[in-house]
């Protein structure tokens, strides 16, 4: 293996360190090349399969002498078994259209001569591999592989209706009669930039280039263009500068002479084409997994064996090229039987636990305070993700291991018992895993709970209603006992107010959202004189959907509402029932309850009510909403104006449209200290951030301390958490 790739400007291959050996004869390696569309000196007919219409013919005969030293040299001799395969024929078909791309800037002289107007045909005969084009079938979802490269689409580069070559289709492959348009808004800059980033980065003097380029704006330079091709420089390194471009989607480094490629390559996270045909790899960095946008990732024609477990992240790759690689069984065999998805679930379903995080750091904010004293109430609010909600088709980076509910749940249950919470506020639990997992479990700990279903479980059979997720609200039963649960469903308490508006959005918009916020009101035990002492502990889930941040806001102004009349009605009773350490609930704990009975006859006091009656108060739950919405303002401001953006879509519902919003209470969130963007509670591929919370009232509560973030650091590496 010691001979060198091709060099700059060179069109023969067949001295390319993957397609030789030193140990063939001087004719066996020319019977090599000619054997795979290969001459001793330049690229020959058969090497181009949109001349050639014997795709299957003498270039993969198995009984070629040069073809059996081959499968002996690299251990493709299972590739004899996958001819009529349409997997193979696809790997085949698209190392072979690499191949064609080995010149200086291939894809980018490409780009500029269709954007001139020009024939690409006459003038990049048989080379523009983006012309590509099959239809797949639903019943052969391996020639997606081929229908669905982005390079197809029409704002892409290499792509014309007019003047595109086709590659030749097996035989019994419809060819799609889709027009295709080219666009010059994405397509890469000339050749001339390229050229000198890509020496810039070969002679390790990048100051006046790449580097000043690197430092400008990425707005400024996706302005312009989004994609870099150094193919076929015959690059040995790369400039560290190269991984400062954020922005690019498209990164061309085939047919160069790298030998790897730098973790750096992490930065790039939007990439969707990855190009690295024809190098000296042996490996792939594990960071790779990381650019998990990839639709393609070409590495045809290396020296890889393995491929890290971390690609099974690559959850959108569409198009894996492994051909010409070592590549060791199963991988090997999957790709040619079953494809790029399967060999992506292999690879992320056999991946061992990554290392366990450390625990996140207690944060003490005043030092002073006993944390086991009985004036301390620690709480949590988690949502648990309910099974019905993580399809692996939802959560393709996740390893299906990982995403079951049995392995989830004992996780779950796990950290629960660890945090030792006094009070626990859970979304998203199906109403038979509350009472026949979570309740008992806890209950053991020493914990009693209250369960609210949604809304839609009211109409279900019963063996149906069983799957119908909600709130949970679990408490210590030495600290507390519960006096009363109340459940707010937003949808039927909106359809019954009077003072809401019935109109055709107001059904369309809020009265298809199940969400419900379960109160539960908690009695102290404590055996000091004086009045009881109860806190009023709010659990929500707020709709999901960004599009309806009037929904999100009309169903958090009915929650304040809600809230204030039950304050009311338990300050009222504050000052009338002595404290006798007793229980005065009308509902029994570990229940699932949506009814009041304990507070319906009691009077509600003026609503200029004093707070020094308040009960305590804490919201928890699931809001759906980041610190910079609407939501949040209005809950930490006690208002939102009417002129908000997030009430821009809010019809005439009610008086919300006309006099803005506002609540009686002041209440902070736990985490206002460290919030940021940096902080997040919810961390996937699609969206990074704070969307749960835990509201106080600072009346009489201030915090003493919080579970700090997870580690950044960790964090930085991970896909998903």
């Amino acid at each position: 293996m010691n001979k060198e790739g091709p060099q700059n400007g060179q069109n023969s291959l067949s001295n390319y360190n993957r397609l030789n050996n030193p140990r063939l004869t001087s004719s066996q390696q020319i019977g090599f090349g000619m054997n795979w569309g290969l001459s001793s000196t330049n690229l020959n007919q058969s090497s181009n399969p949109g001349m050639s219409n014997n795709l299957n013919g003498n270039m993969y005969n198995p009984n070629n002498q040069s073809s059996q030293m081959l499968s002996s040299q690299f251990n493709l001799d299972s590739r004899q078994g996958y001819p009529a395969s349409n997997f193979y024929q696809v790997q085949v078909a698209l190392q072979q259209r690499s191949r064609t791309s080995a010149t200086p800037h291939h894809h980018a002289k490409v780009a500029m001569s269709m954007l001139n107007g020009m024939n690409s045909q006459s003038s990049i005969f048989g080379s523009n591999y983006n012309g590509i084009s099959f239809q797949s079938t639903k019943n052969d979802p391996g020639f997606n592989i081929l229908h669905s490269f982005p390079d197809e689409s029409p704002n892409n580069l290499g792509s014309s209706s007019q003047s595109s070559i086709k590659l030749r289709s097996p035989t019994h492959i419809k060819k799609s009669h889709t027009p295709i348009k080219l666009s010059s808004n994405n397509l890469l800059p000339d050749s001339s930039p390229v050229g000198r980033i890509s020496r810039a980065s070969d002679s390790g003097d990048s100051s006046n280039n790449s580097s000043n380029s690197a430092n400008k704006s990425s707005d400024q330079a996706t302005s312009s263009w989004d994609g870099l091709d150094l193919g076929g420089m015959g690059l040995r390194t790369l400039s560290p500068d190269l991984f400062n471009y954020s922005f690019l989607t498209k990164l061309y480094l085939n047919h160069n002479q790298l030998a790897s490629l730098p973790s750096s390559i992490s930065n790039l996270q939007e990439l969707e084409v990855l190009d690295i045909s024809g190098n000296m790899l042996v490996s792939l960095p594990p960071q790779l997994g990381l650019c998990y946008k990839l639709k393609e990732l070409l590495m045809f024609d290396n020296r890889i064996t393995e491929l890290p477990f971390e690609l099974g992240t690559l959850y959108q790759l569409e198009t894996l090229g492994l051909e010409g690689n070592p590549i060791s069984e199963p991988i090997r065999s999957l790709i040619y039987k079953k494809g790029t998805r399967a060999v992506i679930e292999y690879i992320r379903d056999i991946a061992p636990a990554t290392k366990e995080i450390e625990d996140r750091d207690w944060i003490t904010l005043e030092k002073n305070v006993d944390p086991e004293g009985s004036d301390v109430i620690n709480i949590l609010t988690y949502n648990v993700l309910s099974q019905k909600y993580a399809p692996s088709s939802h959560y393709g980076y996740c390893p299906s291991w990982a995403l079951a509910w049995d392995n989830r749940r004992e996780i779950i249950i796990g950290e629960l018992l660890a945090l030792s919470s006094k009070v626990i506020c859970l979304q998203e639990v199906e109403t038979s895993e509350y009472s026949e997992f979570f309740y008992p479990k806890l209950k053991a700990a020493g914990y009693e709970g209250v369960f609210w279903a949604k809304s839609r479980a009211r109409t279900m059979p019963e063996e149906e209603r069983k799957s119908v997720d909600g709130c949970a609200t679990f408490f210590k039963s030495e600290t507390f006992s519960l006096y009363e649960s109340h459940l707010l469903e937003f949808q039927p308490s909106a359809l019954n107010r009077t003072d809401f508006k019935k109109s055709e959005d107001f059904f369309n918009r809020f009265m298809t959202k199940d969400n419900i916020c379960g109160f539960s009101i908690l009695q102290l035990k404590d055996k000091s004189p004086g009045p009881p002492q109860f806190i009023i502990v709010a659990n929500a889930h707020i709709h999901w959907n960004p599009e309806y941040t009037d929904v999100k806001m009309v169903q958090v102004a009915m929650l304040m509402e809600e809230l204030k009349k039950v304050v009311s009605k338990i300050s009222k009773i504050s000052e009338v029932i002595p404290n006798t350490n007793k229980n005065y609930s009308g509902t029994s704990a570990g229940g699932s309850s949506n009814n009041n009975s304990g507070l319906e006859n009691v009077p509600e006091t003026d609503s200029n009510y004093k707070t020094v009656n308040q009960p305590c108060v804490l919201i928890c739950g699931d809001f759906n909403s980041t610190p910079d919405s609407g939501l949040y303002e209005f809950l930490s401001t006690s208002k939102l104006s009417k002129t908000h953006t997030d009430l821009a879509k809010l019809e005439s519902y009610s008086d919300y449209s006309i006099k803005g919003l506002g609540h009686d209470f002041k209440l902070k969130s736990a985490y206002s200290s460290v919030s940021g963007p940096d902080f997040v509670t919810n961390y996937t591929p699609t969206f990074k951030g704070e969307i749960d919370f835990i509201w106080y009232s600072t009346h009489k509560l201030h915090l003493v301390g919080i579970l700090g973030p997870l580690n950044p650091k960790w964090l930085s590496t991970q896909v998903e958490v």
